[in-house]
């Protein structure tokens, strides 16, 4: 068992289990999902004294596509059940990727919401291009996550940020925001606006005008990409049905939970 240590002993047992699932996805810019593609992990902090051996089982073991496993984990058995046993390494591991079926992701409605508009006009004397930018972000309270029971509470959106960035004939950009900090990098023609925490009554706006080189209007503005996380919160419905442990006499503190957060997450200027 090269993966655990002989005599490891904790003064506290316990184990967690996250369920830690990314979507990656392109949205436009009226919202409308275009292409969505969901894959999970599950990562696992152990600190379990001696030889224990686990058996996680899932409540919906259907979702899972394509796997990989760590080197604990008894695949004979995950083939014939769709469960999880091992004796786990002591500390923090990965215990699978997977990917989720396709049909899944299908029908997926995001949690966050981002609308940006960009506009290009001539200033009074014609010589040189302003440009205006609008970008208003909001949480849905009705997307196609599935949260956990143990969920209280309003829906908290976590970590949001939003990367912007502007065509190369902007020369520079002057940005505000009514929430958060948004920084303009002038070397990369890139913009960052990072809101934190977000939920269902907030109304972050970001608004701001460009300075643009000569008189041609850019061929296209590049996509926008969210970052967003959501606690207790799954994209596929996977989630642990149970977690026992044998051959040892203790009984550890178990915690178990899902995480969804933004894989590449694009959303399409109008």
């Amino acid at each position: 068992m090269p993966w655990r240590k002989a005599g490891v002993h904790h003064s506290n047992n316990e184990i967690y289990i996250d369920i830690v699932e990314e979507i990656d996805a392109i949205v436009d810019g009226t919202g409308n999902v275009i292409s969505a593609d969901v894959a999970g992990s599950i990562q696992a902090q152990s600190n379990l004294s001696g030889v224990p051996d686990l058996l996680l089982t899932f409540k919906d073991p259907d979702v899972i596509d394509d796997c990989s496993f760590h080197p604990c984990i008894r695949y004979a058995r995950y083939e014939q059940d769709s469960v999880l046993s091992f004796v786990p390494p002591d500390g923090n591991f990965e215990l699978m990727r997977y990917r989720v079926r396709p049909g899944v992701a299908q029908g997926f409605s995001p949690p966050v919401y981002c609308q940006p508009q960009l506009g290009y006009g001539e200033t009074k004397d014609g010589s040189t291009l302003d440009g205006r930018i609008t970008l208003n972000v909001g949480a849905r309270s009705i997307s196609s996550l599935i949260f956990s029971a143990s969920r209280r509470g309003p829906l908290i959106v976590e970590d949001v940020a939003i990367v912007i960035p502007f065509p190369k004939v902007v020369r520079t950009a002057n940005l505000s925001a009514n929430m958060g900090i948004v920084v303009y990098d002038e070397a990369g023609k890139v913009a960052k606006w990072v809101i934190g925490k977000l939920d269902e009554k907030m109304r972050p706006q970001l608004t701001g005008t460009m300075v643009v080189d000569g008189i041609r209007r850019p061929d296209e503005n590049p996509p926008l990409t969210v970052t967003w996380k959501i606690p207790l919160a799954s994209a596929s419905g996977l989630s642990v049905s149970g977690l026992s442990i044998s051959g040892e006499r203790y009984k550890p503190y178990k915690g178990v939970r899902n995480i969804t957060k933004s894989g590449r997450f694009q959303v399409r200027c109008v």
